[in-house]
């Protein structure tokens, strides 16, 4: 059993008014929230549209205050192939109010309904000298959608092909997530 807590805040210093770009936080991705395509969670309950037509899906939603929990259930299956069923949740939020991303503000008492949860399973080849992991993950709860209808679990349907692709996750690394 592994598990992780990540915390975080930045502060803009001088006359900058927000973070530098490589200096921000992001959420989603394979080591991260996994049930989310990398950098696409957030700020907050804001959803940034992706055009499921275009070949450019790379909306890079950064914030200032990061916070996320990972929980993960590891199990040797045979030889070198291991096997993980995990849990991630979590979300990213500006400092201050962004009237391009309306929600993205972080407030101490929304927080916690503005976390995404997202679980799956996971494969990794673990050779002593490296791992690779393949892991699939869906969204469990969506922060963007109205209070109330953010758990997804009644809209769970691995036999429609459009479900799938629209929440079915898979990633792959090198090493173990966390």
């Amino acid at each position: 059993m592994a598990g992780r807590a990540n915390i975080g805040y930045g502060i803009p210093y001088g006359n900058s008014t927000v973070l530098p770009y490589i200096r921000q936080f992001f959420a989603g991705g394979s080591n991260d929230i996994r049930a989310f395509r990398a950098r696409s969670l957030g700020p907050g309950s804001y959803y940034y549209e992706i055009n499921p037509d275009s070949s450019r899906i790379f909306p890079d939603q950064g914030g200032d205050i990061k916070m996320m929990l990972n929980g993960e259930l590891r199990a040797k299956l045979f030889s070198v192939i291991h096997g993980a069923v995990f849990v991630d949740a979590g979300n990213v939020w500006t400092a201050k109010t962004d009237t391009s991303r309306m929600g993205s503000r972080f407030r101490l008492g929304n927080a916690f309904n503005e976390f995404a949860v997202g679980g799956g399973v996971g494969l990794r080849v673990d050779a002593s000298i490296f791992v690779i992991r393949f892991d699939l993950a869906t969204p469990f709860r969506k922060p963007w959608l109205p209070p109330g209808e953010r758990w997804v679990f009644n809209q769970i349907n691995f036999g429609d092909p459009t479900w799938r692709k629209q929440n079915l996750i898979l990633n792959i690394g090198i090493g173990y997530p966390f």
